[in-house]
């Protein structure tokens, strides 16, 4: 039977239920104090969302180490601050039947280093160029070990406030994902140089994590599926066999950011869709996460339809953090470009607003805002 959207989902490894099949994806919204302090806007917006409906609110990329930063307000979760102020989001989704959880995140190669005040690190080192103009140092066995330190104790923070999980980032050619693509990844040592090498820092901080949390602490992982723009050497076949070695470990769902979830795989050569080889190559081994382009009713539809599990909206919600409550009321979605008003209204900061207005089709100007 195929599942709806307002239906249950249940974590049967860690015992944990949502309400419904909805996720709030990961966004950058750059509300975050230079520190890495959650603002008090950041988790109002959050909040919000959750009294919106969805039954999984999944908080953007949140730094666990310093030198890993890659964008001004970005969120972080190293000091006893940070971990207080991320138990109002733990609150505000049990106060709405939702889960919540963080995900945890290097920039490694896109580390800005006039941010961070370092040069980037990556599995292998990179000269200095145009587009990386201080190079990339690469981390030696101690910085690796202290990185899994670090992923581990902010998972340890995110239980102490109270939250549901967490997501590590190994996509969209952040650190782990460094690590996992074979072009980047140049070690001859034990950390690279196969596929098990390459992915031994991913599984080393799962198993790191599930040694010092609850099996009711839930842990996904966040992949990219093959390469996107200009970003070169992740690819599908890769991708699946590293969702089979991830399936023995005790996570709970694999998250794949398609770009497009209902998009032709790029190294297909029948031809077929990226959702459809997905789906094959996870082969229900563990629940599955996509997001892409899930806009409305029809889309997330046509995604649980194609055998995901759990579907995750990411720009739709910007402009309508009640977008579960709208979708299952049958009521009209706001729609792209968003009034900077209107957003304004939701509760988004005037440097959330400049990074919005940076993606293409976002946000509308006010010279030129309609009704929305």
């Amino acid at each position: 039977m195929i599942p709806m959207l307002n239906d249950e989902f249940h974590f049967v490894r860690a015992g944990q239920r949502l309400k419904n099949r909805a996720v709030l994806a990961p966004l950058t919204h750059n509300m975050s104090a230079d520190n890495g302090d959650p603002s008090r806007a950041e988790l109002d917006w959050l909040a919000r969302c959750a009294e919106g409906g969805f039954g999984l609110l999944i908080g953007a990329a949140t730094q666990v180490q310093p030198g890993g930063r890659c964008w001004p307000g970005q969120p972080a979760l190293m000091t006893d601050a940070q971990q207080s102020a991320f138990a109002k989001l733990a609150q505000s989704a049990q106060e709405n039947g939702a889960l919540a959880l963080l995900q945890l995140h290097h920039g490694g190669v896109r580390a800005q280093p006039d941010l961070n005040g370092t040069a980037p690190v990556g599995p292998s080192a990179m000269a200095p160029g145009i587009r990386y103009p201080l190079g990339v140092e690469a981390l030696t066995e101690a910085d690796i070990l202290r990185l899994i330190d670090s992923f581990v104790g902010a998972a340890e923070r995110a239980h102490g406030a109270g939250l549901h999980g967490i997501e590590l980032h190994a996509a969209h050619n952040f650190l782990l994902c460094n690590f996992l693509n074979p072009l980047l990844n140049q070690r001859e040592d034990g950390w690279g140089g196969n596929l098990a090498g390459r992915a031994r820092l991913l599984i080393a901080i799962v198993r790191g994590i599930r040694a010092r949390l609850p099996k009711r602490f839930l842990i996904g992982v966040r992949l990219s599926p093959e390469s996107y723009a200009h970003i070169e050497g992740i690819r599908l076949a890769n991708q699946l066999a590293l969702a089979e070695l991830l399936a023995e470990e005790e996570i709970d769902y694999l998250h794949f950011s398609m770009g497009d979830s209902f998009k032709m795989a790029n190294e297909d050569p029948d031809g077929g869709s990226l959702l459809a080889a997905v789906r094959a190559g996870v082969g229900g081994r563990v629940p599955l996460m996509v997001a892409g382009r899930i806009r409305d009713a029809e889309s997330a539809r046509l995604a649980l339809a194609g055998g995901v599990d759990l579907v995750a909206v990411g720009a739709a919600a910007i402009g309508n953090p009640d977008w579960m409550q709208r979708v299952s009321r049958a009521q009209p979605l706001r729609q792209p470009p968003f009034g900077a008003a209107l957003l304004t209204d939701l509760g988004f900061t005037d440097r959330a607003l400049d990074y919005l207005g940076s993606l293409p089709g976002l946000v509308v100007r006010a010279e030129c805002e309609g009704v929305l």
